[in-house]
């Protein structure tokens, strides 16, 4: 065990080479997986994507460990095997009975497997990328766990379980933004990819109304969600701006722009004249003219000796 332990852990001025060939191997066994679909028995291709899956994690977990978070070719690592044990698990659902569409049963269990597992490698190598992983793929369970449970017969639960989603997550990253800002920007990383995905959900409907014709002139969504897609957006992009961080910023943006089809869809123009209010004002307030500070009351006060000043001389 000494000796593979040796052999499978990577040496850091080796990790961009490890890194690379890590996201080839992943990508060529994906493809070999869909390939070999009608060719090759479901233990086959599970014992392959598991044996490429246990390869990249195990990789990963030996690395060494040299500061609080991980190099990059650890998060590759751990980026190039999160596909291979998804497919794997579901290859093995497959093996154990179910069928060959993904149910939400099936996607319940596998989702939850690679929440622990990524949730475990958070913890173990402090990577926000597997936080990162980790919290999008609980809210893909939380969502299949939903909809094998209860059967919905509408998609709103499911809107609502993404704004659930949405908030708990923000309230995990200020938790974390002061003692672990990676992992928090994380979490707000997936809070974002959980309002496109309600926008997704919203718009879903929407066509469907339309297709179904169910005598709306001009089917849109709900203005209470359109307001949650805008308070999201706006506060992806301000969180992004105070913490520079990218990753924010570009999603924010992109729930705005989910925000505007929504809108755009409705005859009226409140949202444009609440937002061109709420604009203005804005830049008043940041424009409207300063009184200068007071000075400080200690200002003209002469400063005191230091513990190492020389003392003064008294013939001075």
């Amino acid at each position: 065990m000494g000796s593979l332990r040796a052999v499978l852990a990577p040496k850091p001025f080796r990790g961009d080479l490890i890194a690379a060939g890590a996201a080839a191997l992943s990508v060529g066994l994906v493809l070999l997986d869909t390939r070999v679909q009608d060719d090759w028995a479901v233990g086959a291709r599970f014992a392959v994507l598991a044996a490429g899956a246990a390869l990249l994690l195990g990789m990963a977990w030996l690395a060494p460990v040299e500061g609080a978070m991980p190099r990059m070719y650890v998060s590759a690592l751990l980026v190039a095997a999160f596909p291979l044990a998804a497919f794997a698990l579901i290859e093995l659902a497959m093996l154990l009975g179910a069928s060959g569409d993904i149910s939400p049963g099936t996607t319940t269990w596998v989702s939850l497997l690679v929440t622990a597992q990524y949730a475990a490698l958070a913890v173990r190598r402090g990577s926000a990328i597997s936080t990162l992983l980790a919290a999008a793929s609980g809210v893909v369970c939380l969502l299949a766990a939903w909809s094998w449970i209860f059967d919905p017969g509408s998609a709103t639960p499911l809107e609502w379980l993404c704004a659930v989603s949405i908030v708990v997550l923000g309230l995990g990253a200020v938790v974390l933004r002061d003692r672990h800002k990676a992992h928090a920007v994380a979490l707000i990383d997936v809070a974002g990819l959980a309002a496109l995905l309600l926008a997704a959900i919203i718009s879903i409907g929407v066509v469907s109304q339309t297709i179904a014709g169910e005598g709306v002139r001009s089917p849109s969504a709900p203005w209470g969600w359109k307001l949650v897609l805008v308070a999201v957006g706006f506060g992806l992009v301000a969180y992004g701006a105070v913490d520079r961080e990218r990753g924010p910023v570009w999603l924010g943006v992109a729930v705005l722009g989910a925000f505007v089809l929504l809108a755009g869809a409705g005859n009226l123009l409140w949202w444009p004249l609440i937002l061109l209010v709420i604009g203005a004002a804005a830049i008043a307030a940041g424009l409207r003219p300063t009184t200068a500070a007071p000075p400080a009351p200690d200002l003209n006060r002469p400063e005191e000796p230091q513990p190492f000043d020389p003392p003064p001389d008294p013939f001075l």
